[in-house]
Formats: structure tokens, C-alpha cells, sequence
């Protein structure tokens, strides 16, 4: 991006760069850039408005490392980073606040919607949805990396605009994610609600998959009596989610909800809950196979290696090693060209457990080993999966020992 500096009285100054400052004495400086225009005279900061393509790219790279970041997040982020640039501060402030950004350093801008927030809320009610917005921009800041904050945040927004779907969507990913989940039911019953009353169908379609999330994660955690009716209900919010995203248009959102389908059936299996664990297995498998078969023509490579990872688990289900194997090594493939390290700790952990049935210890104790180093430098040996490989790579370890000593050789005389 090219940003040129006209002084009226000086010389001209041309920058380029995402972010800018200028400085010029005793001059009257025009400044013109993507976004807002500046002028005065004297010692003057400069900044600009980012533009949407720009924006959108820094929200990418800020939520790289969060690999449950999705659509709705990078939207969030990016309307967080354009109205940023256009915030009612200091422009010396939003300077700073943009260039720490591009760091990786949310604290300066969460600052300055923290104020906004403030000063809206001061204002009283017809300022509201302003002050919401403000609230929505901070959550989606904090999201990253401090989910409490990002909690009270869009708790507030939806509390001074209850109307708004955005805020209401968010909220439930966050409790979601804190395992408060009947809560977070709650909030995407509320997403539906709003999405019926203004008869917006690709609401409609997130609030039934967001709720399906919900009831499979009720099952797989063993929250409830009844897992298979958990998981029915799952399988019917999917379905509905499908048949929406179908009939709009929406392929990749299609396609997460054929593989959400997948991931059910596989599930119903895992527990025990079908007699036919074959059909359910066959069914799991074409799921998967179409939700890849339309991530790879939108060109979306996460959930290509989901798909990838998806159809191994099936494969490894029904006994068929090789396939499964070949499915892991197309996903890691993919997963460790994009730097998704808990997606690829997640995948060399079950290409381990396929070595360790075939009987290939050196090969299970490799895969182990890559899976468990990269939680430790994800510093997630908490995670139930790190735990999990660990235990492995243990179990693994005691079998060789226990193993009796091969038997050393006579010498020759």
C-alpha cells in the first residue's frame, strides 16, 4: 500500500508501509491515505485507514496460531482492525495501537475500545449500540488470547444490544469454549431466534450447527444419561444446518456440516450406540468423502486435512491400516505446510496408535514423540490429548522393558 505526504510549504514525502507516521515542523500537511484524512499544522502524528482487503489480511495473521478461529472470528477480528482505524482517539494513539498489531500485541488497541466503551456507555441509552460495538471490537481483540476478557466483552454487548447476532454467535463460541454449555446453548438459541425473526437463513444455518456442536461435545465429555439421544440431536441440528446451507448456496459451510456428520456417526460407533457399526462406519465415510470432495474444490486446506484426518479415524475404525495410514499422511501434509500444530500433534498421535497395532514400535515411539514435542511447544501438556500420547509413549516404553533381553551371541574361539 502507498501513502502519499503533501506539505504545503515543504517537501514531499512519500511512504509505504501498512501503518505510517510523519512528522513535520511548523507545515500544514494533508495526508492522504486508504481511509481517514488528517490535516494541521505544526508537529503532527499521521495515521490511516486500513483498507478492508488489509484489514482482513491482519486479522488473518493475528488469529494464525488459533486454530478454533473460524469465518465468524477472522469477520469479527477485521471489523475490530477497520474500526480501529477509524476510532474517536488520539491519532498518535491508533498509530501506535495499529503497529503493535502488526506484532502481534492486542493491549493498545484493547485500550482504546475499553475507552470508547467507556465514554458510549456515559453517554446513555442513544449510544448503546455504539458502546456494543465497541464491546464486540474488544471481545474479538481478546479473543486470541484472554478468553475472561473476551467473555465480560461480549457479555456487555449483548446486554446493551440485545438484538445484535454477532455478539450473541460470539458469546456462545466463548462459553463454548469455557464449557459452560447449556449457556452456551442458550446464546445460539437466541442466534436462531434472531436469525427466524429476520429471515436470515445463513444465521439460521450457523445457529443449528453451533447447536449441534453443542450436544456432541454434551456426548463425547459423558455430560448426559442418555449419549445416543444427545447425539440424535446433533445429527438433526447438522441436518438442518445442511439443508439451509444447501439450498443458499453455502459450499463451505455445506461442507462442515457433512463432515459435523461424519463425526456423528464415527461417535455413535466409538460408544457402542448401533447395532450396525459397519453402515454407521460406511455412512461416517461418505460424509467425510463429500465434505472433501467440496473442500478441495473451494481450495479451503484446513478443512481438506480435517476431511484427510476424518477419513483416517473411519479407516483405522474398520481394521483397514494402509488406508488409513495414506489418509494421516495426506492430512500432516497439508497440516504442517500450514503450521497447525495442534492439528498435526492430534494426527501424528493416531499415526502412532496405527504403527502400534502392526506392531511397528519404532515407528509408534516417532509419531508419539512428534505429537507429544509439539504440545510442549504449544506449552499444552494439559491438553487431554497431550496427556493421552504421553500415556502411550509410557505404555510403550514399559512393553520394551518387560521385553526379555535378545540373547547375546557366543564369541568364536
Amino acid at each position: 500500500m502507498n501513502n502519499t505526504f503533501d506539505s504545503k510549504g515543504g517537501e514531499q514525502n512519500i511512504a509505504q508501509g501498512k501503518n505510517a507516521t510523519g512528522k513535520h515542523e511548523n507545515v500544514t500537511q494533508e495526508v492522504r491515505g486508504d481511509g481517514n484524512i488528517f490535516s494541521g499544522t505544526g508537529n503532527v502524528a499521521v495515521t490511516y485507514g486500513m483498507s478492508p482487503e488489509d484489514a482482513a489480511k491482519l486479522a488473518r495473521e493475528l488469529l494464525w496460531p488459533q486454530l478454533e478461529a473460524k469465518d465468524e472470528q477472522i469477520k469479527a477480528l477485521t471489523e475490530a482492525v477497520t474500526a480501529l482505524a477509524k476510532a474517536d482517539a488520539p491519532a498518535k494513539s491508533i498509530n501506535e495501537a495499529l503497529q503493535a498489531l502488526e506484532q502481534g500485541d492486542t493491549a493498545k488497541a484493547q485500550a482504546i475500545f475499553a475507552e470508547v466503551l467507556r465514554s458510549k456507555e456515559a453517554e446513555g441509552r442513544q449510544a448503546n449500540k455504539e458502546a456494543a460495538a465497541a464491546a464486540r471490537h474488544l471481545g474479538a481483540l481478546a479473543f486470541m488470547n484472554d478468553t475472561k476478557a473476551a467473555l465480560a466483552a461480549y457479555q456487555k454487548a449483548v446486554q446493551l444490544d440485545p438484538d445484535d447476532v454477532d455478539g450473541w454467535n460470539q458469546l456462545g463460541h466463548l462459553l463454548h469454549r469455557t464449557g459452560e454449555l447449556a449457556q452456551a446453548e442458550e446464546a445460539y438459541r437466541k442466534v436462531l431466534a434472531l436469525g427466524e425473526a429476520h429471515q436470515d437463513k445463513e444465521w439460521q444455518a450457523k445457529a443449528y450447527g453451533n447447536l449441534g456442536n453443542v450436544y456432541l461435545t454434551r456426548s463425547n465429555l459423558g455430560l448426559v444419561y442418555d449419549a445416543r439421544g444427545e447425539l440424535d440431536k446433533a445429527e438433526e441440528m447438522y441436518s438442518k444446518s445442511l439443508e439451509i446451507s444447501e439450498a443458499l448456496g453455502l459450499k463451505a459451510a455445506t461442507a462442515n456440516q457433512y463432515g459435523n456428520l461424519g463425526n456423528v456417526y464415527f461417535i455413535r460407533t466409538n460408544l457402542g450406540l448401533v447395532y450396525d457399526t459397519r453402515g454407521e462406519l460406511d455412512k461416517a465415510e461418505e460424509m467425510h468423502q463429500k465434505s472433501l470432495e467440496i473442500s478441495k474444490a473451494l481450495g479451503t486446506k484446513e478443512a481438506t486435512a480435517n476431511n484427510y484426518a476424518g477419513l483416517g479415524i473411519v479407516y483405522q475404525a474398520r481394521g483397514e491400516l494402509d488406508k488409513a495410514e495414506a489418509m494421516y499422511r495426506k492430512a500432516l501434509e497439508i497440516s504442517e505446510t500450514l503450521g497447525l500444530k495442534e492439528a498435526t500433534a492430534r494426527i501424528y498421535g493416531n499415526l502412532g496408535v496405527v504403527y502400534k497395532t502392526r506392531g511397528e514400535l519404532d515407528k509408534a515411539e516417532a509419531a508419539y514423540s512428534k505429537s507429544l514435542s509439539l504440545y510442549q511447544e504449544m506449552e499444552a501438556m494439559g491438553h487431554p490429548d497431550a496427556k493421552m500420547v504421553q500415556q502411550l509413549l509410557d505404555e510403550l516404553a514399559q512393553h520394551r522393558a518387560s521385553q526379555p533381553a535378545p540373547p547375546t551371541a557366543s564369541p568364536r574361539r
